[in-house]
């Protein structure tokens, strides 16, 4: 059954005033409606001026995304009538955006940038007593009101729901590497995602916050839509809201068309000219981006193009982090392989970022030091990384009165006894059972509190074995 994809994205730039006023966008701390002025809060006769610094962001990710910037944009009205936006209209760009017809490529596959436009983010609403559609009422913070907003609209093109998280990661280190946007703000990037599958109408479901919930939501989609259409129900053009909580989407509304927004120009925003020497100006001080980095990666580093994109397209402090690593240690390969497995791993149980948990360069090189010294082994490494993950205290401090240096000697004395205690092992061993000696190196391990190499316990076990 042949289904269509396409994503609308919405991101909150990190310029440090409001789209159209002065209000600062730090919203930390803030008490709900602080940051607020006549301008985004729509009263009559207040008088809108355009951010430089949000167009001149723009124009950055345009390029990053191979879009043709337009050369004369202006602003519209989209008019509609829900509380989060006070003046019962949103300032957005509709006729002209302000670039178009770009891409991204994902592994290999193109996938169509349609549009960028700028506008104003629409103020939060706070559902009590419920979700969106259960809530008993809604409070209004206009502090988000007026926050500069990028959408980038792409085609239809998507194949699968995973497709789509990868193209949001990617995205999203781009933005990052950019440096307009910052993923730990609440709300930073929002994304609708657009559906439908032959036979039936376009479903768009809403303000998806969340990358795997993007992907989560589509698969119900898919198979929510694939359910009606063979029992010959009708799968009608509305929008729907994504539960995280349970998985599924619920009805909002039966679908606006564009025509009921009533666009028309802004007659108080002027028409804005991009010169191509404002062009160059923003050319000329691009970063180097998510792709350029992996391939410096692998090459400067020495690490496979696998290791390289997981590094880059995770996060860009988690790459900076791998960077300043590599200042000072100088196994990349061993430091890329525990960046992006086990230490990974754990923040991710954590569900927090490298910027947001306690780890540092100076610990984490300390940590891979101890294997390299012998001081731990990699099976016990592989256990100390979460505690020191959740604590953030130096690995040294952590094995403080827990490893004991272990001679040979020592080594086999505990696999002399282990051998002892569990004879029925030995013999099956001998008589062809190679798992026996899986078993055995295990409970060698258990005794040394997994601090001997399981490759030197095997060789032991096997002289002492064989004699």
């Amino acid at each position: 059954m042949k289904m269509m994809m396409g994503i609308e994205v919405h991101c909150q730039l990190s310029s440090k005033s409001k789209l159209f006023c002065s209000c600062s966008t730090d919203t930390k701390d803030k008490n709900p409606n602080e940051n607020t002025c006549p301008i985004c809060l729509g009263f009559p006769g207040s008088k809108p001026k355009v951010n430089k610094a949000v167009i001149d962001y723009g124009i950055m990710v345009a390029k990053a995304l191979n879009c043709k910037v337009a050369e004369k944009m202006y602003f519209s009205r989209k008019s509609y009538f829900y509380p989060d936006m006070s003046k019962n209209f949103q300032i957005t760009q509709y006729e002209i955006p302000l670039a178009v017809n770009g891409f991204l490529e994902i592994d290999g596959e193109k996938i169509r940038i349609k549009r960028i436009h700028i506008e104003e983010d629409p103020a939060k609403l706070v559902h009590k007593g419920g979700d969106i559609t259960t809530a008993s009422y809604v409070l209004i913070d206009y502090n988000r009101a007026g926050m500069p907003l990028l959408e980038i609209v792409t085609e239809p093109d998507f194949t699968t729901p995973k497709q789509v998280r990868l193209f949001l990661e990617k995205l999203s280190s781009i933005l990052e590497h950019l440096g307009v946007y910052e993923a730990e703000r609440e709300a930073s990037l929002r994304v609708d995602a657009n559906i439908s599958l032959e036979g039936g109408e376009r479903i768009e479901i809403k303000n998806i916050t969340g990358f795997a919930d993007v992907e989560k939501a589509l698969n119900y989609e898919i198979v929510r839509q694939r359910g009606l259409l063979r029992m010959n129900m009708k799968v009608e053009r509305e929008t729907r809201h994504f539960d995280a909580d349970r998985r599924v989407t619920k009805s909002l509304r039966k679908k606006e068309y564009e025509e009921d927004y009533g666009y028309i120009f802004d007659p108080d925003l002027a028409e804005v000219e991009i010169s191509k020497e404002w062009l160059n100006r923003i050319a000329a001080k691009m970063p180097e981006l998510p792709d350029q980095r992996v391939q410096r990666f692998v090459k400067q580093y020495g690490i496979d193009e696998y290791q390289a994109k997981v590094i880059v397209y995770t996060d860009k402090n988690l790459a900076d982090f791998f960077e300043k690593c590599c200042e000072r240690y100088k196994n990349a390969e061993k430091a890329a392989k525990w960046i992006i497995t086990y230490l990974l791993k754990s923040l991710n149980w954590h569900s927090i970022s490298i910027k947001q948990s306690k780890v540092n360069v100076d610990s984490f090189i300390e940590f891979l030091e101890l294997m390299d010294s012998n001081t731990i082994t990699e099976r016990y490494a592989k256990e100390l990384i979460k505690e020191y993950v959740d604590t953030g205290i130096s690995p040294k401090e952590l094995i403080k009165g827990k490893v004991k240096s272990l001679s040979e000697k020592d080594l086999k004395d505990i696999i002399l006894k282990v051998l002892e205690e569990n004879q029925k092992a030995v013999q099956e061993y001998l008589q062809g059972k190679e798992k026996s000696i899986e078993f055995l190196i295990g409970q060698v391990l258990v005794k040394t509190k997994k601090q001997a190499d399981p490759k030197i316990i095997r060789k032991i076990l096997l002289s002492c074995i064989e004699k």
